[in-house]
């Protein structure tokens, strides 16, 4: 993380933590912070990233593979209708990355707000933000 710039962003990140009760990811990005956070406790955020509900959809992945505390699958063919469900037991659900299940979600009408954070930098191409729907989303 060297542009990560922790007197910016880091009030950013505790207000959005603050509202936040579960996090989702996909596979590959529960992948990644799996194998960062855990050995970050002691802090107060990696503290809570490590307490937090965390819910992955995953159709390769075990329960057994997800060895980061707190962390539930969602597994099985209908990730997104497992998405549904949980929307309605759990308030502030926060996807961190995962821009392939972003997109399936936003597709799905799943997304009530968008919180983008632009880092300093951006290198490269990389998949695309938004879908291109052709269309105006409405809210759900």
């Amino acid at each position: 993380m060297p542009f990560f710039d922790p007197e910016t962003m880091g009030p950013l990140l505790d207000e959005v933590m603050q509202t936040t009760e579960a996090l989702l990811f996909g596979r590959r990005t529960w992948q990644v912070m799996a194998g960062a956070w855990p050995d970050r406790a002691g802090d107060p955020f990696a503290d809570q990233m490590n307490e937090i509900p965390k819910y992955v959809a995953s159709r390769t992945l075990t329960q057994d593979d997800l060895g980061w505390s707190n962390s539930t699958l969602l597994g099985g063919s209908d990730a997104i209708g497992a998405v549904s469900e949980l929307r309605h037991r759990i308030g502030g659900i926060q996807v961190i990355g995962s821009a392939s299940l972003a997109a399936q979600l936003v597709h799905h009408h799943l997304v009530d707000e968008y919180r983008l954070m632009i880092e300093p930098i951006l290198l490269g191409g990389g998949k695309r933000l938004f879908p291109t729907m052709g269309r105006r989303a409405a809210s759900s």
